[in-house]
């Protein structure tokens, strides 16, 4: 079987970044392009995309293809795929299935109305169709990233933040699945756990909690995590958990459901549950 190189260049390679707005896929964009590569983007705001072409030319890099779209509507993944291959000419070297959502709210009172089926669309269904959309022309080249970004609350089940968390341990599930069965094939699958991160969709600050909310450890920047990815990328990584003391819940279960029990103790729920009193 032929070694994939350890510090394999990104200069000139062919990627999607979805959810590139803001947050992890933003800092991941730029980080990016200063690495060389040839970009196409995706997200629903399209004067951030544009804001995040802008600054990435005035750089002095290749202006990314801007490919705006609706991850959460059903179809919208597998039209993205096909317009990507369109642009980069048939062909793409790595996908980042980054975009994403949460819902805080009750699973017993949300059940799966609009709201969460959107949360598991953007979050589950959009990175499989993409995938799917991306892979045949991988293995056309012999070669090709599938890079699903998932989280550690895949392990930590809080109260109200169930949907995330479900759809999140359903992609990861679904990223091990997929990394089997591409297994012989030149397609590499490279989970990326992120910890406590400073971005908008830090929804633990969302949470009605009883008093002040629980003292936790810094979270990191976007631009370290984007840094992180792009290092995991040229390394030939199958997994990156980030920062390292994530792993804890990923790898004794026992301690994720501690912290949920501790925390989650702390959440009021019963708003949130009976929302009309």
């Amino acid at each position: 079987m032929t070694m994939k190189p350890r510090h394999a260049p990104l200069d000139g390679t062919r990627i999607l970044v979805t959810g590139a707005s803001s947050g992890i896929g933003r800092a991941l964009a730029l980080q990016l392009a200063d690495a060389g590569a040839r970009l196409a983007l995706s997200a629903r705001r399209v004067e951030l995309l544009e804001e995040l072409a802008a600054e990435i030319a005035a750089g002095g890099h290749p202006a990314p293809i801007l490919l705006p779209d609706d991850l959460a509507v059903p179809g919208s993944a597998a039209r993205l795929g096909q317009s990507c291959l369109h642009a980069f000419e048939g062909s793409i070297d790595i996908l980042v299935n980054n975009a994403g959502t949460s819902l805080t709210g009750a699973l017993s009172h949300h059940a799966d109305d609009a709201a969460a089926r959107a949360v598991f669309e953007l979050n589950l269904w959009a990175p499989i169709a993409l995938s799917a959309a991306v892979v045949p022309a991988m293995r056309a080249a012999g070669s090709g990233t599938i890079v699903n970004v998932t989280s550690t609350l895949q392990a930590v089940p809080l109260p109200l933040l169930g949907y995330y968390a479900a759809s999140k341990a359903a992609l990861a599930q679904a990223t091990r699945s997929l990394r089997l069965e591409l297994s012989n094939t030149p397609v590499r699958v490279l989970e990326v756990v992120p910890g406590g991160t400073d971005t908008a969709l830090r929804d633990i600050d969302d949470l009605p909690w009883q008093g002040a909310p629980p003292r936790t450890l810094p979270p990191i920047s976007a631009q370290s995590m984007a840094a992180r990815i792009v290092r995991s990328l040229r390394r030939g990584d199958t997994r990156l958990v980030y920062p390292p003391y994530s792993l804890l819940p990923l790898e004794f279960p026992m301690v994720g459901r501690a912290v949920a029990r501790l925390a989650g103790g702390r959440v009021d729920t019963a708003a949130a549950i009976d929302p009309l009193g």
